[in-house]
């Protein structure tokens, strides 16, 4: 503490002084009387005090000076180092006079506090005596007392009451809840049953229609080749096509740098100059997503180009073989007796199966698929710029897709019945061959060009006022018909798939019903909610 601090239990004018005697307005005889009066009430406080015996808290006692007090003398007559004797003395004695003003003044203060307690004390006794000697008002305060705690007991049991009529209600809609959702999983499942069964019942009449279908063939001369085989073949093709897409063309960044660089056909190589026209160019430019789309739609039109086309006889066989057989067809016309349609479509199936027997036609067929393999090969690399340093990697395309194709279009050289592929998109149930409605959905198999997931009848589409919900951009597998002797129409064996953008994104499925039989009032915490779809 400084110097200048004033202490507990000291007056703000009783502050020390720098030092006893220098620059002091106080004599030194102030501080010596101070300290023989503070000695003196000392002596007379411990000789009037005796020790308690009642059980009462006992104060500590200053302890009477021993030191006898000094004898005044004049300083004139004493040398300096006497006088500085005299001065540490005296700075000895003021610090235990000053130290024993704190404990007076601190056994003052819990005095204070002692009395406080005592008034205190006598205000409850008061209170309590007059409420002992007024008797009536002490009991209507009590009454007064016990009609409250009746009061807050009665409010007590009647929200307790009214917490139990909510409990009631709570468990009662819990119940009705609870059957309702039995009932309607019930439902559910009967309708599940019913469903189940009608699909099986669908199966087996669509295996019944394929074996009907099929035995109508084989009525037929034995070179006939069913139908369910050929949509087999077509439909393997294109997933073997899909599938190879998706192994190789996994980063399509380098895809998207080349075909910014073709703005018109005229830009492309000569082998994709037939492939990207200018609908697909425009495809490319207008959606980012469509990169695997467009390789898989430039493998199927070159394979439809060089193997599938109409108008190839047959693929392996040379010009003048074609020219000699096509003759001989048109001639068998004018023989006598006349011979029908099926039955020229028989002998030329017949002749074309004998020709495949041929060494030199097998070998020539293989040229010329290794041929389309190759310039194929090329086309993707100018797309697929990674896949130039695989050396083998035409054969592996070779294999797995242009050899399935040559496969196919000789199984349909074969057949007495007539195939087409058709390449172009077919018009929609309103007459136009770029905007998709949505009861196209069920004619044709669709494919989101953002998500690459298929358009089911059940998925959550966005449907405009028209019945609107997208736009073609092309067509990656094209439509298989059998051509109808009598009409110009066909049965279509294959579906075609189509790139589409949705106007509006696929929204996901909501879940079904769970079932409430476990459920338990105390599954709720509060007041019950409508349910939320």
């Amino acid at each position: 503490m400084a110097e200048n601090d004033i202490e507990l239990g000291q007056s703000p004018t009783d502050k020390k002084p720098d030092h006893p005697f220098v620059d002091s307005s106080e004599p030194e005889s102030f501080y010596r009387e101070a300290r023989d009066a503070v000695h003196a009430k000392g002596e007379k406080d411990t000789s009037s005090k005796e020790p308690s015996t009642d059980g009462a808290s006992t104060k500590p006692v200053i302890p009477p000076r021993t030191q006898k007090p000094r004898v005044r003398r004049s300083t004139d007559d004493l040398d300096p180092k006497q006088l500085e004797k005299e001065n540490a003395s005296l700075r000895k004695d003021y610090d235990e006079i000053r130290r024993d003003l704190r404990t007076a003044w601190r056994e003052n203060r819990e005095q204070s506090l002692e009395l406080r307690d005592l008034k205190k004390q006598n205000t409850h006794l008061k209170e309590s005596v007059r409420s002992q000697a007024d008797p009536k008002s002490y009991k209507d305060q009590i009454l007064s007392e016990r009609r409250k705690f009746y009061e807050h007991v009665d409010m007590l049991e009647d929200h307790i009451n009214h917490l139990k009529h909510q409990l009631d209600k709570t468990k009662l809609h819990m119940d009705q809840l609870t059957f309702q959702t039995r009932e309607a999983n019930e439902e559910k499942a009967s309708y599940e049953s019913k469903l189940q069964n009608l699909q099986k019942q669908n199966a087996r009449l669509n295996e019944d229609l394929t074996e009907c279908r099929d035995d109508i063939l084989r009525l037929q001369p034995p070179s006939q080749i069913p139908d369910s085989k050929i949509a087999d073949e077509y439909a393997n093709l294109y997933q073997q096509i899909a599938s190879w897409v998706d192994d190789e063309a996994e980063d399509s960044s380098a895809m998207e740098t080349q075909l910014e660089n073709i703005h018109t056909d005229k830009d492309a190589p000569q082998l994709l100059k037939t492939c990207l026209d200018s609908d697909v160019l425009r495809a490319t430019r207008k959606h980012s997503d469509a990169e695997p789309l467009i390789l898989r739609y430039v493998i199927q039109t070159h394979l439809h180009q060089r193997i599938l086309a109409d108008d190839l006889y047959l693929f392996g066989l040379d010009d003048h073989s074609i020219h000699l057989l096509r003759t001989i067809a048109h001639s068998m016309a004018d023989l006598e007796p006349k011979r029908d349609a099926l039955t020229i479509q028989r002998w030329r199936s017949e002749t074309l199966q004998a020709l495949s027997k041929i060494d030199g036609f097998q070998t020539e067929q293989q040229r010329q698929a290794t041929v389309v393999s190759k310039d194929l090969w090329s086309a993707l690399i100018y797309l697929l710029p990674e896949i130039a340093s695989q050396e083998t990697g035409w054969r592996r395309l070779h294999d797995a897709v242009v050899m399935p194709a040559v496969h196919l279009a000789t199984n349909m050289r074969f057949s007495t019945s007539c195939y087409r592929i058709i390449p172009h998109l077919p018009r929609n149930s309103a007459g136009q061959n770029n905007v998709i409605y949505h009861p196209d959905v069920q004619r044709y198999t669709m494919l989101d060009v953002a998500t690459q997931k298929v358009l089911r009848q059940d998925s959550v589409l966005k449907i405009a006022e028209d019945g609107r919900i997208g736009e073609h951009v092309m067509v990656i597998q094209p439509l298989l018909l059998r051509m109808q002797k009598d009409t110009n129409g066909g049965i279509a064996l294959c579906k075609p798939t189509m790139a589409v953008k949705l106007d509006e994104p696929m929204a996901k499925r909501a879940k079904g019903v769970k079932a409430l039989a476990g459920w338990t009032s105390s599954w709720f915490g509060g007041e019950l909610e409508p349910s939320r779809t």
